[in-house]
């Protein structure tokens, strides 16, 4: 066959010559052999030229270089890559099965780095919707001497209104639930009490009517006025006009709704949906008895402003720092042992977001390095193939192909790859974030969380950006290699004979020490929500039925509220199947924590003279029953009708063990507040804000001592019941009083379970991606294995026939590339723990141990079948 007649004028005739010669010596020597291994002439033929398949390219190349000549003329560079492109295409049709596993395993790596993008893109980014430049925003957060957060109270934030300079301005807001509703079918919703500059300082404007002003929030018991969410607005005015003017019964007080948020806006706690906002200074009319608007004590409130153009966050911290010496100073009973922090809106150390934010921030850093093992995997891939593609790029070169020719054709054919790929990924970005979207919608939970985790175009430039990224780097390598080859020596190389390639060998140790690194993190994200699962809460989760209700009016009375509580729990406590009963302010676990109070105990000093702080907790008589807390030593609670018993408290172990000073617990005097109660018991350590956490000082009060209007029902039953004793706990509550709402029916499985939500997340991920990536590594380092023991057919048969038994090949072969494994092993194992800080014997022992034995397999299969040819056959074939 004559390719000279092909050629263009600008091909040099002695390299067409010698191409032509050699394509021609190359078809002739192979087709012989296979004549003389019974191929009949034909047949020889038409498969010496199939094994060969590189006429086809060297017509491609001649065709390319006339077109190389037109694109001087018409397009340059760019429009030539075009054709590359096109002509890359060939690939998919060429080795499907090569390019569906790329493209997948890119589509995977691509997708899983755009989910928690897109999630930490609505926490970091964009972490308020409706809010423009919300990322500008600040927060200023008191600190308290325990290292809780506990907010600014409504004094302290007209002080920094006043006072700090380095801010535009200082807004305010704390989440409120509320009864919205007539007598009867009122419904418990959550709000926001807001400063008089909320919504301006935000920039917010209405979608209808006008939002709360300064002169609304000027005074105590100011403009009774109310601000409703968008949603709320459609869902129960049907987006009508009208409801501007009209009257909204909140609390079972009148309010005039003023105007309506626009769409997307919820409020100032990013993750969490809020329906009316309303004056702080409505505190003492929603909330009768409330001392907020009077007290420094009674905190509660985030704080949060913008900061002046030029200044710095050192600058906003020393601004803040100063104006706390100054508060301590004047007013040391309730500021002495606080400071301020000045934070990015991001890092609240409050609502979900704090639980969310750090572990999306590792597991990105994860996803990237996945990524990282996936392109080096393809890469792996994409070499084994380039060294049966030397003979079609010699032919190239031959025939004029300049090397920047040979590199823009391969990088063309990686980007096709890594296009599809973002293709991929893109799909599942979008039902990825749906998925997880739908799995927080089924939490149980005490208020509404939102979060805006849509795709947007953000994310599909990210999703792009990782495929052009990974095309460069998983490209780059089998481009230069094939580009760097000598034309007329590789055209002479037996089909047989090949060296070991050093620059395959270290992308696949670079991938084997990608892939340990994540498989490493993967395990110990998994063993550390397994043991999070496993750890003993210091409660019976299992059959408790919980409900919470808030009484208002009359009923909230101290002397109501414990002759409420005193019947609910006699009625509770004859519902069949219930083994008891017991209500209490606060569910431990809960994702927004337990109340800080600060005490002195009778017979303990500190050396400061400073008060002392622990968690605290009412609850009633039969609560520690319930909850299954063993009682160490001394009483329970009196009972709730007992009049006669003194004010009494139970505190935990780690109470006794910090502030007992080895001396008996029982029978002293903690005073809180002007009260005074007596030490009745001590109960055993429990958790109580969050896996993980520290043993923490407890201090439990009684409702008989300290009656509180709002309550946690909590009903113990036969575990796997509670469900069906929610619907009787609501009606006994309405029998007791039929306004009163019930609300949040849950268990407290399901409770403990919504705080496991943020670790759950990055364990399904992993657990899914951690099979998926071992499968992916076994797939690249088969495929080297395989092309290099084809390469080397002949070696093979000639040690077969020499006497080697085919276990020693294998053992050779498997040899080989097992150092490269072991060596890719040992630095990933040690990177791993450099990058994580953590040492898990099980999991840094597991790891390696399944990673080297599914790199073993992949090795052996292809080893095994290189030593079942036939010797002489094997001899033949050069």
């Amino acid at each position: 066959m004559r390719l000279r007649r092909h050629a263009p004028a600008d091909v040099p005739p002695s390299i067409d010559r010698d191409v032509d010669l050699e394509i021609r010596e190359h078809l002739h020597r192979r087709t012989r052999a296979l004549v003389a291994a019974g191929a009949t002439e034909a047949e020889a033929g038409r498969r010496a030229l199939a094994e060969f398949g590189d006429v086809s390219a060297a017509r491609e190349e001649i065709g390319a270089i006339d077109a190389r000549v037109d694109a001087r003329r018409r397009g340059g560079w760019l429009a030539q890559f075009g054709r590359d492109l096109r002509q890359a295409s060939r690939l998919f049709r060429r080795m499907p099965g090569l390019a569906a596993v790329v493209a997948i395993s890119l589509g995977v790596g691509i997708g899983v780095n755009t989910i928690v993008f897109s999630w930490i893109e609505s926490l970091v980014l964009k972490p308020l919707p409706g809010v423009s430049d919300a990322a500008r925003l600040k927060l200023i957060e008191p600190r308290a001497e325990t290292g809780s957060f506990p907010g600014v109270s409504w004094l302290e934030l007209k002080d920094l209104q006043a006072e700090l300079t380095t801010f535009e301005s200082v807004l305010a807001a704390r989440m409120v639930p509320l009864k919205i509703g007539e007598a009867g079918r009122s419904e418990r919703k959550f709000g926001q009490f807001v400063s008089g500059n909320f919504f301006t300082a935000l920039g917010v404007r209405p979608a209808l009517g006008r939002l709360i002003v300064e002169s609304d929030a000027a005074e105590a018991g100011g403009a009774p006025v109310a601000v409703l969410s968008y949603e709320f607005w459609q869902a129960h005015f049907e987006g009508s006009p009208a409801v501007v003017g009209q009257p909204l019964r909140v609390n079972d007080r009148p309010l005039t709704v003023i105007g309506v948020t626009p769409e997307g806006f919820i409020g100032t706690m990013s993750g969490v949906s809020f329906d009316v906002w309303v004056p702080g200074t409505l505190a003492p009319v929603l909330q009768p008895g409330s001392m907020e608007l009077a007290s420094r004590g009674i905190r509660g409130y985030s704080a949060m402003g913008r900061l002046k153009r030029g200044v710095s966050m050192a600058d906003a911290q020393a601004d803040v720092d100063a104006l706390s010496r100054r508060l301590a100073a004047a007013y040391p009973s309730t500021n002495r042992t606080v400071v301020a922090e000045v934070r990015e809106f991001w890092r609240t150390p409050r609502g979900p977001r704090q639980f969310l934010v750090s572990a999306l921030l590792t597991l990105q850093a994860a996803m990237l390095i996945l990524m990282l093992a996936i392109c080096g995997n393809t890469a792996t891939l994409l070499l084994a193939r380039a060294t049966s593609r030397t003979r079609e790029m010699a032919v190239r070169l031959a025939l004029g192909a300049g090397r920047a020719r040979i590199v823009s054709l391969l990088l063309a054919e990686s980007t096709l790859l890594a296009l599809a790929g973002a293709a991929i990924g893109i799909v599942l970005t979008i039902f990825g974030t749906e998925m997880l979207r739908n799995d927080l919608g089924s939490l149980p939970r005490a208020f509404p969380l939102k979060f805006d985790t849509n795709l947007s175009g953000l994310g599909v430039m990210v999703a792009a950006a990782l495929a052009f990224a990974g095309a460069a780097l998983f490209g780059i390598a089998p481009a230069f290699q094939l580009a760097r080859i000598a034309p007329t020596a590789s055209l002479r190389i037996s089909g047989t004979a090949v060296a070991r390639n050093r620059l395959r060998d270290t992308i696949m140790a670079a991938e084997v020490a990608l892939a340990l690194m994540v498989l490493v993190v993967a395990g110990l994200f998994f063993r550390s929500y397994r043991q999070t699962i496993d750890t003993d809460p210091g409660f019976d989760r299992a059959g408790v039925a919980l409900s919470a209700y808030e009484l208002r009016g009359p009923a909230a009375q101290p002397g109501a509220t414990r002759t409420f509580i005193a019947d609910l729990l006699d009625r509770l406590r004859a519902l069949p199947g219930v083994e008891s009963a017991a209500v209490a302010v606060s569910v431990p676990l809960d994702i927004h924590g337990m109340p800080i109070r600060r005490f002195t105990l009778e017979g303990h000093t500190r050396p400061d003279g400073e008060d002392e702080e622990a968690l605290t907790n009412t609850v009633t008589p039969g609560y520690f029953e319930t909850m299954r807390m063993p009682i160490v030593s001394g009483s329970t609670f009196a009972d709730m009708r007992d009049a006669s018993a003194p004010p009494q408290a139970v505190v935990n172990e780690e109470f006794v063990r910090r502030f007992a000073d080895g001396r008996q617990i029982l029978g002293r005097r903690i005073e809180n507040g002007a009260r005074t109660f007596t030490i009745a018991g001590v109960v055993r350590n429990s958790l109580y804000e969050s896996f993980g956490e520290p043993p923490t000082p407890m201090l439990y009060f009684s409702y008989r001592d300290r009656p509180t209007p709002t309550g946690e029902i909590h009903v113990r039953t036969r575990a796997g019941q509670e469900t069906r004793l929610l619907p009787d706990i609501q009606r006994l509550v309405r029998g007791i009083d039929a306004d009163l709402p019930v609300f949040n029916p849950r268990s407290l499985s399901g409770h403990v379970d919504s705080n496991l939500f943020y670790r759950r997340i990055p364990a399904r991920m992993f657990i899914v991606l951690g099979p998926l990536l071992l499968a992916l590594t076994a797939i690249g380092i088969y495929a080297v294995v395989s092309y290099a023991a084809a390469r080397r057919t002949t070696e093979v048969g000639v040690r077969l026939a020499l006497g080697a038994t085919p276990r020693r090949v294998v053992t050779e072969l498997l040899g080989e590339t097992m150092r490269v494994v072991a060596l890719g092993a040992v630095v990933g194992w040690i990177a791993a723990w450099w990058f994580t800080g953590r040492v898990d014997a099980a999991v840094y022992a597991t790891v390696p141990i399944a990673l080297l034995l599914v790199a073993a397999l992949a090795c052996w299969v292809p080893a095994r079948r290189a030593t079942r040819i036939d010797p002489l056959t094997a001899l033949r074939q050069d």
